[in-house]
C-alpha cells in the first residue's frame, strides 16, 4: 500500500470544495478579477476547483501549484475532465521555495493556505517567495488580498464528558462549539497585505478593559478575508474557524480592570509556537 496516499489531506481537500460559501464567493472574484489573457498562480491548488475557474473565467495559462503529489494527480485528473489540459498547468512543489522562469510575472495570484491568525498555514512564507523572486508586480493583483484577524479575552468551559480537556478548539459551526463568554471587546490582532513581503513572526503587546468580571483562561481569535474590494468571508465550513486558545494561568478580573496581554507566535509555526500571557494591571 501506498502510505502516502492512504494518509494524504484528502478529507481537507474535499471539506473545501464543499463548502459552498467560501468557494461560491472565490467564484464570484476570480469572475471579477481574471481576465482573458491572464497567466494565474493558483497556490495549494488543492482539487483544483479555483484554477479551473480562473480558466473558466479567460485565463490564457494557469499554473496550479500543490505540495501533495497525489492531490496533484487528483487535481489533474478533474482538469482534464473538464478539458482545460491545455490551460492549466498541474505543478507537483512548495510554493515557499519553487523557481519559475526567469521571466515569468502573474498577473494574478490565487492563494487560499489560510487559517485563522494565519498560524497554521504558509501562506506569509509563499507569498514572501514570490515577492522576493519578483515573480509579482505592483501590477498583479490578488486573491485574497488580506486577511484581519481580532482577538479577545474569553472563560470557555474545557470539559468534556466529565473530563477536563483544556486544550486549543476549532469553533467550526454548527457542531463544534464550546460554551464560552467574551470579558472583553473584540479587538483587531493584525492586518496582513498579500501586496507586499510580510514579517515571518508576530508580537504585540495589547491591553483589553474588562467589560464583564469572571475568569480569563483563554483568547478567542477570528478572522476575515478580504478578497477583493467588494467581497470578504469570515467564518465558513473551511475557513476561518474561530479558535479559542486555553492560556496557561488564569486571570481573575473584575468589571474595568485593564488586562495587558502578550501575543507571539510564527506565521505556519503551528498552535505549539503560539504565546499569549495575560496579567491584570
Amino acid at each position: 500500500m501506498d502510505m502516502d496516499e492512504a494518509f494524504s489531506s484528502i478529507d481537507l481537500v474535499t471539506q473545501c470544495l464543499t463548502d459552498k460559501k467560501r468557494t461560491a464567493k472565490f467564484e464570484e472574484v476570480i469572475g471579477r478579477i481574471v481576465k482573458p489573457g491572464d497567466v494565474v498562480l493558483d497556490s495549494g491548488t488543492g482539487s483544483g476547483i479555483l484554477a479551473l475557474m480562473a480558466a473558466r473565467a479567460g485565463a490564457k495559462k494557469v499554473y496550479a501549484v500543490e505540495y501533495d503529489p497525489y492531490i496533484a494527480k487528483l487535481a489533474a485528473q478533474n482538469v482534464a475532465e473538464n478539458g482545460f489540459s491545455d490551460i492549466v498547468d498541474i505543478v507537483v512543489g512548495d510554493v515557499r521555495n519553487v523557481n519559475f522562469s526567469k521571466d515569468t510575472v502573474f498577473d494574478v495570484v490565487i492563494m487560499e493556505m489560510l487559517t485563522t491568525g494565519m498560524i497554521d498555514e504558509y501562506q506569509v512564507w509563499t507569498m514572501n517567495n514570490l515577492h522576493k523572486k519578483g515573480y509579482v508586480t505592483s501590477e498583479t493583483r490578488f486573491i485574497p488580498q488580506r486577511q484581519d484577524t481580532f482577538i479577545a479575552l474569553a472563560q470557555a468551559d474545557f470539559s468534556n464528558y466529565g473530563l477536563m480537556m483544556r486544550m486549543v478548539r476549532h469553533v467550526w459551526e454548527p457542531h463544534c462549539t464550546i460554551d464560552m463568554s467574551l470579558l472583553t471587546k473584540t479587538e483587531l490582532l493584525n492586518s496582513i497585505s498579500f501586496h507586499t513581503v510580510n514579517p515571518l513572526s508576530f508580537d504585540s503587546t495589547m491591553t483589553f478593559e474588562a467589560q464583564e468580571s469572571g475568569t480569563v483562561n483563554s483568547v478567542y481569535i477570528t478572522s476575515e478575508t478580504v478578497l477583493d474590494e467588494q467581497t470578504t468571508v469570515g467564518d465558513t465550513a473551511a475557513l476561518n474557524a474561530p479558535v479559542v486558545l486555553p492560556l496557561e494561568k488564569d486571570v481573575e478580573v473584575q468589571k474595568g480592570n485593564t488586562i495587558e496581554v502578550l501575543i507571539k507566535y510564527d506565521f505556519g509555526g503551528g498552535f505549539r509556537n503560539f504565546n499569549a500571557q495575560v496579567r491584570k494591571l
